[in-house]
């Protein structure tokens, strides 16, 4: 029994490194150097581990956004957490939803790399599980009182947090708002947090 212990979590250890280097591999390399050889030599694991515990690199980038590397918005242990909530608590916990993810984004190159790949290649290989993950939150959340379409408004405001932390990496503001400091970012919560609180329909 204490074998078998040790052993799932050398695999689990084993697991978590990979999916770390599938971060560090898209940020120093790009996500078209995204590759099971490369991704085992940063993990410094044999590169059948890879094809044991993932069955693919689909797989594997698949396992990648559900871990919380992506972001932790995404995390399983992320969706757990949410605690059951009234109806009047449900605005706060979209908004501290969309700061989170906001503040991922941002600090996150590697997922801003893959989501300009995505948009640029046309293809979208994570967007079922992003889906998928985004439904599972917001079905736990449950809607706005006062708004019947949800799920509408939160791919709207994520919409817009995608298209400005993408910018941020090769623009200075987007009209007067700075993307390059915490004030300008203040800014763009602020109004998430108006959006959220007072949209009616």
């Amino acid at each position: 029994m204490k074998v078998e212990k040790v052993k799932k979590r050398d695999r689990e250890r084993t697991k978590s490194k990979i999916l770390k280097a599938v971060g560090e591999v898209i940020e120093q390399h790009g996500t078209e150097k995204v590759g099971v050889n490369l991704i085992a030599r940063t993990a410094g694991v044999n590169k059948v581990l890879i094809y044991r515990y993932f069955e693919s690199v689909d797989g594997l980038m698949e396992q990648y956004v559900r871990s919380g590397e992506y972001t932790s918005t995404l995390s399983t242990d992320y969706i757990d957490n949410i605690p059951e909530l009234t109806p009047d608590e449900r605005n706060k916990a979209l908004t501290s939803l969309m700061h989170t993810f906001t503040n991922d984004l941002r600090q996150r190159k590697a997922t801003r790399d893959l989501l300009r790949w995505e948009i640029g290649t046309g293809k979208s290989m994570l967007s079922d599980a992003r889906n998928q993950i985004a439904t599972r939150i917001l079905n736990k959340i449950g809607d706005l009182p006062y708004y019947n379409d949800t799920s509408a408004l939160i791919a709207f405001i994520s919409a817009g947090i995608y298209f400005l932390t993408i910018s941020s990496d090769y623009r200075e503001k987007m009209l007067d708002v700075d993307l390059q400091t915490d004030e300008g970012w203040k800014r763009i919560e602020r109004v998430v947090d108006s959006i959220i609180s007072d949209v009616r329909g």
